[in-house]
């Protein structure tokens, strides 16, 4: 599966996109991908702090993005569509 069409920020294993808080792994399978509507919600973190793979601080760089264009221009984020992740 791929990242939603709209991509705000690329980092290291997060991306910011249309969808919210995307893994950039497709191994991931979007098990790890936090929805827009979540990204106000506190501890969105702590389900991967013991995984090996997580890299915390490119998280918080996205969650912290993700926080501010929703509160910018919210009409950025969008549900997926057909062949979208």
């Amino acid at each position: 599966m791929t990242l939603h069409r709209d991509i705000y920020w690329l980092g290291r294993q997060w991306a910011v996109t249309g969808h919210g808080i995307q893994a950039v792994n497709k191994k991931l399978n979007m098990r790890f991908d936090v929805e827009v509507s979540r990204i106000g919600e506190d501890g969105l973190d702590q389900p991967m702090r013991g995984l090996e793979w997580f890299d915390a601080e490119d998280f918080a760089e996205a969650l912290r993005i993700a926080r501010r264009l929703s509160q910018e221009t919210p009409a950025r984020f969008q549900p997926l569509a057909g062949g979208e992740k």
